[in-house]
C-alpha cells in the first residue's frame, strides 16, 4: 500500500503487524540468570551473514573499515560491535551466508555454519594490557582457521519467552554471556528495564527491534514476554494525542559555528513524561543513535528558566549533517557524553536562547505555574504579612531583602487565548513572509551591536517542517556584499510553531553599515523556494543607564503606617505546603518531581519572572515548595511541648528565610569565568535550585531546636542580668 510513495521506508507508517514482521527479522533475547545474577543476551539476525573464512576479516575484525563508506552506519574500525566486549565474560558468534548472495565458484565451505568464541585474556608475556581473542583451532591451507559445520537450518530466533525457537537457513547469533548490565537487571521490557533505555539510546531506529524476555518471569500472555522496539520518535508519534501538549511537537533548525542542526521539542502533559524518559532533558543523535545528552538540570538554568517543565520536556537535536571534524570535536567515541570545547559551548549558548525565549514554551509554563499555585495566593498574605514583619525588626534582613525590585502580575491575562482556532498546519507550505506584510516585502529594521535580531514570520506550514523525516524544510541565512550572495557565517536559529516562524539572529560587530540578509526557506518538492530579504542598519550597543541603578532607596519610616508601601521593595516567594498525605487540593509528595520524602525540606524553582525593572537583568523570582511532613519537624512536633501550629509555622518560615538568604547570595556572587565553567559538570551546570535543597535538606533537623535553644539563651541572659542587678 505505501509502495511508492516517500514515507514508506517509515517505521511510523507502519502498522503494527507490518513491524512485527520486520522486527522478527533482528531480535534481542535476555537469558540466563535472574537478579541479583547477570543476565546474557543474544543478539540474532536474518541478514547476508558470513561464510566462515570471512569471519575474522569482518565480525571478528579490530583494524578494518569495512562499514566505513556506508552513511547510515555509526561504527568505525568495528568499535561498534566490540565495545560490548568488556561487559561480558564470553562471546559466543554463529554465522552462515545467505547462499543467494555468495560468489561464483564458491567452496563447499561457504555453505557452513561458522562460529567460534571470544573472551578476555588477561596481560601475560610482558605484556601491559589485556587482549582479546577468539578461538580458532582449525587448519585451512596451514593456518589456524574458524570451526564450522554443516546443516540445512539453526534455531537461531526466539518465540515469546523461548530463547532458541525460531530457525532460519542464514544468518547471524551473537550471545554475550553475564552482561554487566549496571541497572538493567530486572525484566527487560518494564518501566525500568532496558527496552527504556534502548529507545533513549537509539531514538530513530532504521528498523525495528524485537525484545523478548526469556528467563522465566510469570506472565500468562505472549506479550508478558515480547513487545518491538520502534525507537523513541516512532512511539511518540503513535501516542501524540494522549502525552504530548497541543501543538507539540515543535521543530527548529539551527546553525551555530558554521554547522547546521535541528531540533525536535516534546512537551509532555503531566506525569506523560514518566513513560518516555527519565531524567534524560536534551539528546544528541547522530543518524538516529544518541551521542552524547544534557540531563534535565538544563531546562532549570537562569537563562532557561523552564524549570515547572523540567520534568515534561525532551528535545531531540539531529547532528548527522555535523562535518566529520565538528563531530571529532563535539563527542566521545564511547557515545555517553559530549566533550568540551568551543563548540559544545556554543552549543549550549544557542540552546538557552531557543528554549529561553521560546513563546509557546512560556506560555505553557505561564499555564502550569498557574494551575499551581493560583489557589494559594491568599493563602500566602498570612505568610507574606509576617514575613514583612520579621524583616521590618530586623534592620541586617531589612537591609538585604528590602531593596529589591517591584514585582510584576505573575500572571498574564488569558481571555483573549480562549477563542483561537487550532492550527492545522500544511506539510507543504504555499507561503512564508514576514508577519503582516505581502510576500515580495523589503523589510528594513534597526539593529545593536549586543543584541540579536528576532524577524517574525508567518506560514502554514506545520510544525515539524524543519525537523520531520521526510522533505523537511531548510533554512539558510545569506548575506549581499557586492551583489553576490554569501553563506551568512554568523549563529542563527529558526522557530517554528502554530503559522508563526521566527528567526533569531546574532548580529555582527559592524556599526553604521546597513547590511542586506536574504532569507530562503525551501524543501525537496519546491522548485522556487521562498525569499525574503531584510536590510539591517547596524546602531552601537545599547547603554544601560547606570544613574538608574545607582538610585539610592529610602529605608521604610518608623511612623506608624509608613510601611504601606513595602510592598513595592520587598522580594517575597509564592510558597506552597506540601503534605505526604494531602488534604483535598494541596500538593503532595508525589505530585514533585523528583517526588519529596520525608528528608526533603525546601525546593524552589523558577517561575521564569524577572522583576520589572529588566526582564533581561533583572533578579530572578523563584517559587518555594516546603516539605510540612519533613521527618524532623513531625519528630519534634511529637515531643515539644509547643503547639504544633507554631513549629510548623517556625519551620516554614524559617525555612523560607533560608532559602531568600542563599538566592540573595546568589545574586551577588559574580558570573564564573569560562576557566571555571570547564570543570563544571559534564552534563549541567551547578545550580542553585540543587544547593538550595540539599542545604535545608541538611538543617532541617537542628532548624527548630536551634530557635529554641537560642530564645532560651536570650531568656537566660535577661534572667542572670536581672538578678546581676538584684544583688548590686
Amino acid at each position: 500500500m505505501l509502495h511508492g510513495t516517500s514515507t514508506a521506508g517509515l517505521i511510523r507508517e507502519w502498522d503494527n503487524s507490518k513491524r512485527t514482521e520486520v522486527a522478527r527479522g533482528i531480535t534481542l533475547a535476555a537469558t540466563g540468570a535472574r537478579p541479583p545474577g547477570l543476565p546474557s543476551f543474544t543478539v540474532s539476525d536474518d541478514g547476508e551473514g558470513q561464510t566462515p573464512d570471512m569471519m575474522p576479516d569482518t565480525l571478528l575484525s579490530l583494524t578494518r573499515s569495512n562499514k566505513l563508506r556506508i552513511p547510515f552506519v555509526q561504527g568505525k574500525f568495528n568499535m561498534g560491535g566490540t565495545g560490548a566486549l568488556i561487559f561480558c565474560k564470553l562471546q559466543l558468534v554463529v554465522t552462515r551466508r545467505n547462499p543467494n548472495i555468495l560468489k561464483e565458484n564458491f567452496s563447499s565451505s561457504d555453505l557452513q555454519w561458522g562460529f567460534t568464541m571470544v573472551r578476555r585474556e588477561p596481560p601475560m608475556d610482558g605484556r601491559k594490557n589485556s587482549v582479546f581473542t577468539y578461538l580458532a583451532p582449525q587448519k585451512q591451507n596451514g593456518k589456524n582457521g574458524i570451526l564450522r559445520f554443516s546443516s540445512d537450518s539453526m534455531p537461531l530466533f526466539p518465540t515469546g519467552g523461548k530463547a532458541y525457537a525460531r530457525s532460519s537457513k542464514w544468518g547471524t547469533l551473537i550471545k554475550m554471556y553475564e552482561y554487566n548490565a549496571i541497572g538493567f537487571k530486572s525484566h527487560i521490557l518494564m518501566r525500568d528495564g532496558l527496552l527504556n533505555r534502548m529507545e533513549i539510546l537509539l531514538p530513530e531506529l532504521a528498523l525495528p527491534v524485537r525484545l523478548h524476555e526469556c528467563r522465566g518471569y510469570g506472565g500468562a500472555e505472549e506479550r508478558s514476554f515480547e513487545t518491538t522496539l520502534m525507537g523513541l520518535r516512532v512511539r511518540l508519534d503513535d501516542n501524540r494525542a494522549d502525552n504530548l501538549e497541543e501543538g507539540f511537537p515543535q521543530s527548529s533548525s539551527m546553525r551555530v559555528s558554521g554547522e547546521n542542526m535541528t531540533l525536535t521539542i516534546y512537551a509532555f502533559k503531566k506525569k506523560k513524561a514518566e513513560s518516555y524518559r527519565k531524567n534524560e532533558g536534551i539528546l544528541f543523535a547522530v543518524n538516529g543513535q544518541t551521542h552524547g545528552q544534557f540531563t534535565d538540570d538544563f531546562f532549570r538554568r537562569k537563562k532557561v528558566g523552564l524549570s515547572y517543565l523540567a520534568d515534561s520536556l525532551l528535545v531531540l537535536v539531529d547532528c548527522t549533517e555535523l562535518s566529520i571534524m565538528a563531530r571529532e570535536d563535539l563527542f566521545m567515541n564511547s557515545r555517553d557524553r559530549l566533550s568540551g570545547g568551543e563548540l559544545r559551548r556554543a552549543i549550549e549558548a544557542e540552546l538557552e536562547d531557543i528554549l529561553g525565549r521560546n513563546q509557546p514554551l512560556t506560555q505553557l509554563r505561564e499555564r502550569r505555574r498557574r494551575e499551581e499555585i493560583h489557589s494559594k495566593i491568599e493563602d500566602s498574605k498570612p505568610l507574606e504579612s509576617i514575613l514583612k514583619s520579621l524583616l521590618l525588626k530586623s534592620p541586617t534582613l531589612s537591609k538585604m531583602f528590602l531593596q529589591g525590585d517591584k514585582l510584576s502580575n505573575p500572571f498574564k491575562p488569558t481571555g483573549v487565548q480562549g477563542g483561537e482556532r487550532p492550527f492545522n498546519g500544511r506539510r507543504y507550505p504555499t507561503f512564508f513572509r514576514f508577519k503582516g506584510k505581502d510576500y515580495g516585502t523589503v523589510l528594513r529594521r534597526d539593529g545593536h551591536i549586543n543584541t540579536r535580531a528576532r524577524i517574525n514570520f508567518e506560514t502554514d506550514a506545520e510544525n515539524e517542517y524543519f525537523s520531520r523525516d521526510i522533505d523537511k524544510g531548510i533554512s539558510t541565512v545569506y548575506t549581499v556584499i557586492n551583489r553576490q550572495l554569501s553563506a551568512y557565517g554568523g549563529d542563527y536559529h529558526f522557530n517554528l510553531y502554530n503559522g508563526i516562524g521566527t528567526l533569531n539572529l546574532q548580529l555582527p560587530v559592524t556599526v553604521g553599515k546597513e547590511l542586506t540578509f536574504i532569507i530562503i526557506v525551501t524543501d525537496r518538492t519546491r522548485i522556487d523556494p521562498f525569499k525574503n530579504s531584510v536590510i539591517i542598519k547596524m546602531q552601537r550597543e545599547v547603554q544601560s543607564n547606570p544613574s538608574n541603578t545607582k538610585t539610592r532607596i529610602k529605608p521604610p519610616g518608623k511612623e506608624k503606617g509608613s510601611d504601606r508601601d513595602i510592598s513595592t521593595h520587598i522580594q517575597l516567594p509564592k510558597i506552597t505546603k506540601v503534605y505526604e498525605a494531602p488534604p483535598r487540593d494541596e500538593k503532595g509528595w508525589d505530585d514533585m518531581n523528583p517526588p519529596f520524602d520525608k528528608f526533603s525540606a525546601l525546593r524552589i524553582r523558577d517561575s521564569g519572572k524577572r522583576t520589572v525593572k529588566s526582564t533581561t537583568n533583572g533578579s530572578t523570582i523563584y517559587d518555594f515548595s516546603v516539605n510540612v511532613d519533613n521527618i524532623y519537624l513531625k519528630t519534634e512536633m511529637k515531643n515539644s511541648k509547643k503547639s504544633a501550629e507554631v513549629l510548623e509555622a517556625r519551620f516554614v518560615y524559617g525555612m523560607t528565610l533560608v532559602g531568600i538568604s542563599l538566592v540573595h547570595a546568589e545574586m551577588e556572587n559574580k558570573k564564573p569565568s569560562p576557566e571555571s565553567q570547564e570543570t563544571a559538570n559534564d552534563h549541567e551546570e551547578t545550580n542553585i535550585e540543587d544547593r538550595v535543597e540539599n542545604f535545608t535538606k541538611a538543617i532541617a533537623p537542628i532548624l527548630n531546636p536551634m530557635i529554641d535553644s537560642l530564645g532560651d539563651l536570650e531568656f537566660e541572659r535577661e534572667t542572670m542580668g536581672s538578678m546581676a542587678g538584684e544583688s548590686t
